[in-house]
């Protein structure tokens, strides 16, 4: 994920109703960074935008949801996806979680609470990568300043014939 502040989602549904629910309940929770299609052949033409997360089903218009996601992943493999589907079997929620899904919601009553906690958490890892990503620079850096520092003193050292 690319923004943790407010990341760039991309939400695919074609049911009014159900969209309409969403989004309201992610901009009531201050996710207001939101592109909404109702297939992934619309999704694809803006997919240049480079979002953050990708809400979409399972059973999609056109291609399967994992279809979509594996052919997007090719391409555009910082996106994270998060499956909001009414398809309850457990096999087929573990199998797209195994091939790189970040999370599989069941459209309930609870979908819209889960889904944020899902974006939540995927906002939470990315910082935590960066601090990672952060620390282990800095790390390198100090190690590199260390060495620089050992050799300047050595080349003063040998070729100056200071006595130290």
């Amino acid at each position: 994920m690319q923004e943790t502040k407010n990341p760039l989602i991309f939400l695919i549904e074609d049911s009014t109703v159900y969209k309409d629910l969403i989004v309201g309940y992610l901009q009531s929770k201050k996710f207001s960074n939101l592109k909404v299609f109702k297939n992934g052949d619309e999704c694809l033409k803006q997919i240049h935008l480079k979002p953050d997360i990708i809400i979409l089903d399972y059973s999609t218009e056109g291609t399967s949801g994992l279809e979509f996601m594996l052919q997007v992943e090719r391409e555009y493999s910082h996106i994270d996806f998060i499956f909001l589907s009414a398809q309850s079997k457990v096999d087929t929620a573990v199998k797209i979680m195994k091939l790189g899904a970040a999370d599989y919601i069941i459209k309930n009553d609870q979908a819209p609470k889960k889904l944020v906690e899902s974006i939540e958490r995927l906002k939470d890892s990315t910082k935590q990568e960066k601090k990672r990503f952060s620390f282990k620079l800095g790390v390198l850096v100090f190690f590199i300043a260390l060495f620089l520092i050992i050799m300047i003193i050595t080349f003063v050292s040998v070729f100056f014939d200071v006595g130290l």
